[in-house]
């Protein structure tokens, strides 16, 4: 079909303006793309070159936080798990001013300061999923709040009633699970991990994925970022999964992961053969160490993009029995 502009050999300036924007536009994508491509690329450069065939260098010491020191008062709140909890509740004020009463065998009670361990001891009777090396507690001095983080172990692939899944707070947003396989398919395009948590902000009542500072290598991926950083970030967040990627491998847990992924309730999901275009999926739970982990339905840990029909009549699908 031939419009006015054509049968008379006219341009169409609304026409012309609207591909050039187009044009931009697509050129404008096309050389972000290359860009994160490029420097994804150095990365995985300069990673082969310090940890590439030849045996890998130790890397270096982490440098030492400088943490608030551990001395809360009467008004300070600890944060866990979206509930904000007294500090009174664990700690009595003679406890909060003096420190703790502590007996050694054969010798007087003295008193000790109080550390984080101690209110992670104290909790743990309430909070089973407390457990020690596994649980790091931070106070940050200027909010006067103590935060409850959960650690996020080294994650791995082979080598060639009171938990976190609460039913109000899943499934979770299929769109952050999409998110994640997008970049666990750039980097394993390098046969490289990678690592993501997700959170409930509390605050803001808005579900989150993370991706934190993290050293990913082939068969391994360690979050680096400090506990302090990610404790300011997400005092008022809830952690309720952590996510990495096989790449082109299975999503079956190594022992790595076996071992790592141990804090009771906590959820656990991997995301394998990325190269495929509806990439692999497992997930779990650690109930506790008598039980062990438990596997997951995909259908109850996300939201399903499938869920909805299109608008299509129906009634012309003959169904035979």
């Amino acid at each position: 079909m031939t419009n006015i502009f054509e049968l008379f050999n006219m341009v169409d300036s609304n026409e012309k303006e609207r591909q050039d924007k187009e044009n931009q536009k697509k050129q404008a994508e096309a050389e972000k793309k290359a860009k994160q491509q490029e420097e994804l690329q150095k990365k995985v450069d300069a990673a082969n070159a310090v940890y590439g065939p030849k045996e890998a260098p130790k890397a270096p010491a982490p440098k030492k936080e400088v943490a608030d020191a551990f001395k809360p008062d009467e008004e300070t709140v600890i944060r866990f798990m979206g509930d904000s909890l007294p500090v009174v509740d664990f700690f009595s004020p003679e406890e909060l001013a003096e420190g703790l009463l502590v007996k050694k065998k054969d010798q007087d009670p003295v008193r000790q300061p109080l550390t984080g361990e101690m209110l992670r001891a104290r909790m743990e009777k309430e909070y089973p999923e407390l457990v020690k090396n596994h649980t790091d507690v931070v106070f940050l001095k200027k909010k006067n709040i103590i935060v409850i983080v959960m650690k996020a172990k080294p994650k791995g692939a082979p080598n060639q009633d009171r938990n976190h899944f609460r039913s109000s707070l899943y499934p979770l947003p299929f769109t952050l699970l999409q998110q994640f396989i997008a970049i666990a398919k750039e980097y394993g395009k390098h046969s490289l991990e990678v690592h993501g948590d997700i959170y409930y902000m509390t605050n803001t009542q808005q579900y989150v994925l993370d991706i934190p500072s993290q050293r990913v290598e082939r068969y391994q991926v360690e979050v680096t970022e400090t506990i302090f950083d990610l404790a300011d970030r997400f005092s008022d967040g809830m952690k309720l999964l952590e996510i990495h990627s096989h790449h082109t491998m299975p999503p079956t847990p190594s022992s790595l992961d076996d071992q790592s992924e141990r804090s009771p309730g906590m959820c656990y999901a991997i995301i394998g053969h990325t190269q495929k275009f509806f990439p692999d999926m497992t997930a779990r739970m650690f109930v506790n160490e008598e039980i062990g982990h438990q596997p997951l339905n995909l259908t109850d840990l996300f939201e399903t993009p499938f869920s909805e029909l299109p608008e299509y009549d129906l009634h012309k699908i003959e169904v035979i029995k």
